[in-house]
């Protein structure tokens, strides 16, 4: 079965664009990259390639955009990253 690569992509949940944030993604030193790419999996739907070049741009730069949605679905998803123990953040844009 070949293996299909999606892109990130804005989400809106109808509140317009005016509320789009990307949640920014940081390096650890004590979370393995497994864990990392089966939380982006988990966290926002990303296929395997997705989470695993974001895993590895945050692993290289110290940060990574792991996706752009609306302010809400934004906070929520940082939310569930932190349960996961993964650092992360909102940034308006």
């Amino acid at each position: 079965m070949p293996l299909v690569v999606d892109r990130p992509n804005v989400r809106d949940s109808g509140t317009g664009l005016d509320g789009v944030c990307q949640v920014v993604l940081f390096n650890d030193n004590h979370n393995s990259f497994d864990h990392v790419i089966l939380s982006l999996m988990t966290v926002f739907r990303h296929g395997a390639a997705v989470a695993k070049k974001v895993a590895l741009e945050a692993h290289k730069k110290g940060k990574a955009i792991a996706e752009v949605e609306d302010s809400e679905k934004a906070h929520q998803h940082k939310e569930m990253l932190g349960q996961l123990g993964l650092m992360a953040e909102v940034e308006k844009i």
